[in-house]
């Protein structure tokens, strides 16, 4: 009994004691979770400590990126505000332009648009806004600026285009208009520049003329297809079985457009584009091509001549300087398109961008190198440009013979009206040009000099007779006297006055 009690005893003590354990148990397991809890609020703080660090860094890294074309975006946010309110004058300018400038030349453009063009809108816009009104027209709006902008023109230049501003006018109006262009080019600078926009395998350029035989499966197929067709050497009419494509005259049958072709329907793509090329230069057109086609004219211009003749002298002078600077423009021409790609770029993925922009890691590193590429690229240009002013100074100095030749290439050029045969070619002219430097260039040194000297030696006097050596200085009565004699046929040449008169007279003769 007393060892049941015992027993018992120690059962009730083993029963508080194992409630007391439990209840430390359970003390424990709840510090436990207060201690995960506790680390866990730890880590997460941490862990929002390093994103906001992370995010910080990130920030910080895309204001830097953006810091340079920041300031940019905003001029040029606020100057597409203000062109916003002259947009309709300004593209009202800039289809006039197209439509009716392209076939005169430089001077006749510049009238067009300063004397006609610009005071009509702005006299007729004045008028229907009243007089405190603001004309929607800008007071110097440029078509150029309007049509087209740095980075595209240095495309075409790229292409072949000249560089000059009728050049890049023409380049204007040929890729903005409605309708075909027909290029009058006599020098063959446009239709090489169109070789070469329309080169890609895409277009699958095809040149043909009208005298070809298979002239339309040609037009038709690219008719189909979608792709380029390039007819050259037009004269002042085109054939009666063109003008549906001339004149876009297309008919719609469903979804689909046709066009007539000779005796058969064609389905229109609308992908195809028709280019026509004359080389006359002053041709006379009946009214319905000049109102289906849209006429540019290429003709080369004296200043832009003058340049282009100029970079042939130094090339063939200092072919060095020549490649150089050829060099230097695709590189600048280069650094232009990619500048532009790159801020193209750039506002793309901004605007493109999901959720918060700071946390976008591959979106800064992006603009990072971006911004890097830029700025390379700027002082790259610098130093071409630093570059290409020197080589300007050293090409100036053979200005006065590119405006010399560009003078004789015109006066050539005018004797065209009185007859055709005086018709030449820039090429053949160029060609002639260079054969002259040739033939100077060719020449010994010391020749030119050794000419000039005996222009300027006086004349010697006839070689006298054995007989007068002896006379000395007193000798001038003999040498009268002995005039009727054999020395005197060596002394009676014909009077200076006498020639002249005769070569007059030989002048007028040949007159």
């Amino acid at each position: 009994a007393r060892a049941r009690e015992r027993e018992d005893a120690a059962n009730t003590k083993l029963a508080a004691v194992n409630a007391f354990v439990a209840e430390l148990e359970e003390k424990l397991a709840k510090l436990n979770a207060d201690f995960d809890q506790a680390n866990k609020d730890k880590q997460e703080a941490i862990d929002a400590v390093d994103n906001g660090m992370r995010k910080l860094d990130l920030a910080k890294r895309l204001v830097n990126a953006l810091a340079s074309n920041g300031e940019m975006w905003d001029i040029a946010v606020a100057q597409m505000t203000a062109d916003k309110e002259l947009l309709v004058g300004d593209v009202l300018l800039a289809s006039a332009f197209i439509s009716y400038v392209g076939p005169f030349t430089k001077e006749f453009r510049e009238i067009l648009m300063a004397t006609k063009f610009t005071p009509f809108l702005m006299k007729e816009f004045t008028a229907a806004v009243g007089e405190e009104g603001v004309p929607p027209i800008s007071a110097a709006a440029d078509p150029l600026k309007i049509l087209t902008n740095a980075t595209e023109i240095a495309v075409w230049n790229s292409q072949g285009l000249p560089a000059d501003p009728v050049s890049s006018e023409n380049g204007c109006i040929v890729c903005n208009s409605a309708r075909w262009p027909l290029m009058i080019d006599p020098q063959l600078q446009g239709i090489r520049w169109i070789k070469s926009l329309e080169s890609s395998p895409k277009r699958d350029l095809k040149i043909v003329r009208l005298t070809q035989a298979d002239m339309l499966a040609k037009v038709s197929r690219a008719l189909e297809v979608g792709t380029t067709i390039l007819i050259e050497n037009v004269g002042e009419t085109i054939e009666a079985v063109l003008n549906p494509v001339v004149q876009r005259a297309t008919v719609k049958r469903g979804s689909k457009r046709y066009m007539k072709l000779g005796d058969t329907e064609v389905e229109f793509n609308e992908s195809f584009k028709l280019y026509l090329h004359t080389k006359l230069s002053n041709p006379h057109f009946p009214p319905e091509i000049q109102a289906e086609t849209t006429l540019v004219n290429f003709m080369v211009t004296f200043g832009g001549l003058e340049d282009q003749l100029n970079a042939l002298v130094v090339k063939k002078e200092r072919p060095d300087l020549a490649k150089l600077s050829e060099k230097l423009v695709k590189q600048q021409n280069g650094y232009k398109i990619k500048m532009q790609k790159l801020e193209d770029d750039i506002l793309y993925k901004l605007a493109t961008a999901e959720g918060d922009i700071t946390e976008d890691v591959n979106l800064i590193e992006g603009l990072e190198e971006a911004k890097r590429v830029a700025n390379e690229i700027e002082i790259k240009a610098a130093k071409a440009t630093d570059a290409q002013e020197s080589i300007r100074v050293t090409s100036e100095k053979y200005r006065p013979v590119a405006n010399r030749t560009a003078l004789l290439f015109f006066v050539m050029s005018n004797l065209a009206k009185m007859h055709s045969y005086y018709i030449y070619s820039l090429a053949a002219f160029t060609k002639v040009f260079f054969r002259g430097i040739d033939l100077v260039s060719d020449r010994p040194e010391g020749e030119e000099e050794e000419e000039e000297e005996e222009e300027q030696r006086p004349p010697t006097p006839p070689p006298a007779e054995e007989g007068e050596e002896g006379e000395g200085e007193d000798g001038e009565e003999g040498e009268g006297e002995e005039g009727e004699g054999e020395g005197g046929d060596a002394e009676a040449p014909p009077e200076p006055e006498e020639e002249e008169e005769e070569e007059e007279e030989e002048e007028e003769g040949e007159a």
